[in-house]
């Protein structure tokens, strides 16, 4: 299989920046507190958005290799971060501590096969495996909804 290469093309306007991929257009912003003007979601909401995504197409493609009933998820993520670094604070990493992600799994399957499923993912995810790498406490559960 070859190497997937994707590609964004940007423009700001103040704080805002509207990326562009394929056909896709997608705005990100800050709030005003950041001095934006909260006409998308953040940069680090957005991450935590994309994470949601990738586990949700990595448990799909898992789970039609390990014939696992998946009829539905529902994601509940959270992270945290201390802001002093991404304002300079060399002491302090500029990106999430911490990221708990709750998943509801609505199935026909047993506790053991969800937990298969999880860990297939978590090992298979492109964004979720980022996290790991950047030395993220990942704080993960995962149940029949």
């Amino acid at each position: 299989m070859q190497k997937m290469k994707f590609n964004v093309k940007a423009e700001n306007e103040g704080l805002a920046i509207t990326a562009k991929t394929g056909k896709h257009e997608v705005v990100l912003d800050e709030g005003s507190q950041m001095g934006g003007k909260d006409s998308g979601p953040n940069p680090m909401q957005n991450t935590l958005a994309s994470l949601s995504s990738c586990e949700n197409v990595t448990a799909h493609i898992a789970a039609k290799e390990m014939k696992f009933d998946l009829q539905g998820l529902s994601f509940d993520i959270s992270g945290s971060f201390d802001p002093r670094g991404f304002m300079g604070d060399p002491n302090v990493r500029p990106y999430f501590e911490e990221v708990t992600v709750n998943v509801k799994v609505t199935t026909s399957e047993s506790d053991e096969r969800i937990k298969e499923l999880q860990e297939k993912v978590e090992s298979r995810c492109p964004v979720y495996t980022m996290f790991k790498a950047a030395g993220v406490e990942m704080n993960d559960t995962w149940t029949k909804a």
